[in-house]
């Protein structure tokens, strides 16, 4: 049995030093934000959440639950008390405290971005002149640390076995004292026991159980109860109030054209503040702005993002479409993945802090997205990229635009919902995606994993086979079901990707429409539309909260081009909330009604 560790004598010196204790921080603007990846893991044991890098030095730590414990806080900035006057972001695990090192980031493979505080030190402050911490001299045998003048053994304790196994320095720091014997104040029993920069070990010999013979202190517990019991971030919380970030609300809009007779680009970005919605994902085409000669015509992107910029609203770019010098109009040649990756960098580095994130790709497994021609009967064209293949694009996207800006969210491309599997039209977007899983590389080059859901003509809630959609047609086949998110969702947890978010990035039903394969929308009303657009962020934001981060509408305004090039009735249109004549549909009014929380 796991016994909290709370030693009488450490008690009395830590309330005689209460002055030095660290103190929450109303001076966040001093403390860098968090780097991406966002990501959660969600513990029902405590109702928080082990959330960004916090949860990627939890994972990476030996015995994990046993070394740290369970998450116990949400972040929040914190006064270090070894060094009073700095302020990190710190979150509170049972038995350890970790606060992020911004100015470690991008050295070593981040290993030092993430630092366990040192709580041993403090609980030794004051005990320097006991005879157990005060300095020995070198033994000669290699269990002496010259940095704190102590030695690590296995007698008569095996603590160094266990320091070496479980993490080592980084886990437990340099050893503060030698092995003495102190009461443990809960059960009034005399322990061996060593200090350590973060933690303190305890041995209890007479437990049965090997994994529980040397104990780590609760120090996380301790600090909080004695510390911080009217601090916030400590509330337990439902998954759904336990995000690593706020929840994006976003639409798929048209913001290109401006000076034609049909756009007004700051009338579309008004109009998705006003509906709550503070984010817009605006594709563009490489093969438009990059010609041979490396000269790339930024020209009305540029406006674009200041655009947005001056309006606060985010933009989301997804970036497809190779040049024909580069084996376009599908995916790059292999020989021309360095100049995607030098015009990706050149774009962050252009946009850095004004475009938040980057998709690489969309629906890369469907043949017409390399090389045929997806707006022309269904898809035509093309053959399927081999997922390796993508990755490695995704790969050096990601180095070029982590170097130009590290806080750009990348998000891997989109496949599309379908369960065919032919190369020449589709690979089945739960194959894909188990494809790029188990490729080593796609964990360490993507923040955000992007995913399409069908929907056509059934409802959010619906399923197949268990809850089928009205039919007769579109419902036998999990392809077609908004809920095909939940069937990606098991592969990317089998293949050990549960804790990275995903993004939706197009999801929506269409209404009335004259263009063939989208028949479906002629049994969608505007009021159904409205209702099912709705449900289906409730179930993103709530139901699969924390592992969904983002959702985007497809589409905000794509009606009203269309009117002018004579086809309102295109499908593009139909699925859009607003109407040609810029007059909102009862989607826009209930997107704008949901609460954004």
């Amino acid at each position: 049995m796991v016994r909290r560790i709370i030693v009488v004598a450490v008690l009395v010196a830590t309330l005689a030093t209460l002055v030095a204790w660290p103190k929450p921080g109303a001076a966040q603007g001093r403390v860098a934000d968090t780097f991406p990846p966002y990501q959660a893991r969600f513990f029902p044991e405590t109702g928080q959440t082990a959330v960004n890098w916090f949860l990627e030095a939890w994972k990476n730590t030996p015995n994990a639950l046993f070394v740290l414990g369970y998450p116990i806080s949400q972040p929040f900035i914190e006064e270090s008390f070894t060094s009073p006057g700095q302020f990190y972001r710190v979150q509170y695990f049972e038995r350890a405290v970790l606060e992020e090192h911004p100015e470690n980031f991008g050295q070593q493979g981040n290993r030092y971005y993430i630092l366990g505080r040192l709580m041993g030190t403090q609980l030794a402050r004051g005990r320097e002149n006991e005879p157990p911490f005060q300095r020995v001299g070198n033994p000669g045998d290699g269990t002496w640390f010259p940095e704190t003048g102590h030695t690590l053994r296995n007698g008569p304790a095996p603590f160094r076995d266990f320091w070496l196994n479980n993490g080592g320095l980084a886990t437990f720091g340099y050893p503060l004292s030698e092995q003495f014997q102190e009461v443990n104040s809960q059960d009034g029993q005399v322990y061996w026991v060593q200090y350590f920069e973060r933690q303190r070990m305890e041995w209890h010999p007479e437990q049965p159980d090997p994994r529980y013979r040397i104990l780590l202190g609760l120090l996380g517990n301790e600090y909080r109860d004695r510390f911080h019991r009217n601090n916030p971030a400590f509330r337990s919380r439902s998954a759904a109030e336990a995000l690593p970030r706020p929840f994006i609300y976003g639409f798929n809009a048209h913001l290109y054209g401006q000076g034609t007779p049909w756009q007004d680009r700051n009338r579309v970005l008004t109009l998705s503040k006003n509906a709550g919605v503070n984010w817009i994902r605006q594709q563009i085409r490489w093969r438009d702005l990059h010609d041979a000669s490396g000269a790339i015509y930024w020209a009305e992107l540029d406006d674009i993002v200041n655009d947005a910029s001056r309006q606060g609203v985010n933009l989301l770019i997804s970036v497809v479409s190779a040049p024909d010098w580069a084996g376009g109009p599908g995916m790059p040649r292999r020989e021309n993945f360095g100049d995607f990756g030098s015009f990706m960098g050149q774009m962050a580095a252009r946009y850095r802090g004004r475009v938040q994130a980057y998709q690489i790709w969309n629906e890369q497994n469907r043949a017409c997205e390399n090389g045929g021609d997806c707006a022309r009967d269904g898809g035509v064209g093309g053959r399927v990229a081999n997922a390796n293949y993508y990755v490695d694009l995704l790969e050096v996207a990601y180095r070029a635009i982590k170097a130009a800006d590290p806080y750009a969210i990348v998000v891997s491309g989109a496949p599309t919902s379908t369960d065919t599997n032919r190369q020449d039209i589709a690979i089945s977007d739960l194959e894909y995606v188990r494809q790029m899983a188990v490729n080593p590389k796609f964990r360490n080059s993507v923040d955000a994993i992007g995913l399409h859901p069908g929907g056509h003509y059934n409802p959010p809630d619906s399923r197949w086979p268990e809850r089928p959609g009205p039919g007769p047609n579109w419902r036998n086949s999990n392809e077609f079901y908004f809920r095909r998110i939940e069937d990606t969702r098991n592969i990317l947890v089998a293949n050990g990707m549960g804790d990275r978010q995903i993004w939706v990035t197009e999801f929506g039903w269409a209404t009335r429409n004259n263009t063939p394969g989208y028949e479906y929308g002629n049994s969608i009303s505007f009021e159904t539309q409205a209702a099912w657009l709705t449900r289906a962020l409730e179930i993103g934001r709530y139901e699969w909260a924390p592992w969904v981060g983002a959702m985007f509408i497809w589409n905000l305004n794509f009606a009203i081009p269309w009117r002018y090039y004579g086809n309102e009735l295109h499908e593009q249109a139909a699925f859009g909330v607003l109407n040609s004549d810029w007059s909102p549909r009862p989607s826009f009014n209930a997107i704008q009604a949901f609460p954004k929380r």
